[in-house]
């Protein structure tokens, strides 16, 4: 399973985390790509989706647990559904008429945007000495991501750091 959000987050607070190693597991349920957009077409599912500077797309009617975006957006056309988390760092999560995400939403670029299992939203916007945090943010996951490297794997997808 994909552990994005906590890991992510753990990444972008330690500092030294960032001279680790990072691997992204990915098994034969995942998709994963580096510097291109992620298409789930229509009717399929997978477990995992995931982009590093690219987008993740889900056609109408595809369906994944997870859809995770770093430094580019989720898109889900209608019909389509995120059964679990869907997380953009550096993009925007859309969301159009008919589609759904179930589970945790969180958006990293202008701010922080969660929106929790329960639909409640919240957006927080932070600035230190004129610097937006959220940016600062994005800018370690978006480093600390273009550093993992891929490896194939017979079970289920997961980063390990």
């Amino acid at each position: 399973m994909l552990r994005v959000l906590p890991v992510l987050l753990a990444v972008v607070v330690s500092t030294p985390a960032l001279a680790e190693d990072c691997v992204v597991s990915v098994g034969p349920k995942d998709r994963v790509s580096r510097g291109k957009t992620v298409v789930i077409e229509a009717g399929q599912s997978v477990e995992n989706a995931m982009a590093l500077d690219g987008d993740v797309i889900l056609r109408r009617g595809a369906r994944v647990k997870s859809a995770v975006a770093v430094n580019g957006n989720v898109i889900l056309e209608a019909d389509s559904k995120v059964t679990d988390t869907a997380a953009s760092f550096g993009g925007e999560i859309r969301v159009a008429p008919g589609a759904k995400i179930a589970g945790s939403r969180l958006q990293l670029a202008d701010g922080f945007q969660l929106r929790g299992e329960n639909g409640k939203d919240v957006n927080l916007t932070l600035s230190v000495a004129g610097q937006d945090v959220s940016r600062l943010l994005v800018s370690k996951v978006v480093e600390k991501a273009r550093n993992c490297r891929f490896e194939a794997t017979s079970g289920s997808g997961d980063i390990r750091l």
